[in-house]
């Protein structure tokens, strides 16, 4: 299946929008121990990749998220 992808700071990021429907990754998203599995979910198995590309910023992968949420169009719950 061809994944959607997202230019986000000049850094090309297919990612897989199925996973922010998940309960289980929408709620390890907001753990700080279990977000990196959910990254990755999200980041196709890529995000340790994606973090490096990225200048190794948690302040770009945050941003990097909000963007592919919003692409996705799927609501941020709390």
């Amino acid at each position: 299946m061809k994944r959607p992808v997202i230019s986000y700071e000049g850094v090309e990021v297919a990612y897989d929008p199925s996973q922010l429907e998940r309960w289980s990754v929408v709620k390890a998203l907001s753990s700080p121990t279990t977000m990196f599995g959910a990254l990755d979910a999200i980041l196709c198995g890529r995000s340790d990749e994606v973090a490096e590309a990225l200048g190794d910023s948690m302040e770009a992968m945050e941003g990097l998220l909000e963007r592919i949420v919003a692409a996705s169009g799927a609501a941020a719950k709390n």
